[in-house]
């Protein structure tokens, strides 16, 4: 019975994490595509992005904008 609990729990925090993944993906998903509105004109927005996604510092993150971007190409 207990492993039937664990096993239910599990399923649970995958669909929330899923879930979590799906709206954190499309949300930077559309930042990437409306980046040109927050930035100036002059400059392009991926060596911005790209720019930015160094200084964060956090490897994981960088590396889906990274992801992202190249499959917004």
């Amino acid at each position: 019975m207990t492993e039937f609990v664990r096993e239910r729990s599990i399923r649970r925090t995958v669909k929330v994490l899923e879930a979590k993944r799906k709206r954190i993906r499309e949300e930077l998903e559309q930042l990437i595509q409306h980046l040109d509105l927050l930035v100036p004109s002059s400059a392009t927005s991926s060596d911005l992005l790209q720019e930015a996604i160094q200084r964060i510092g956090d490897d994981a993150f960088s590396q889906l904008l990274m992801q992202l971007m190249q499959e917004a190409k």
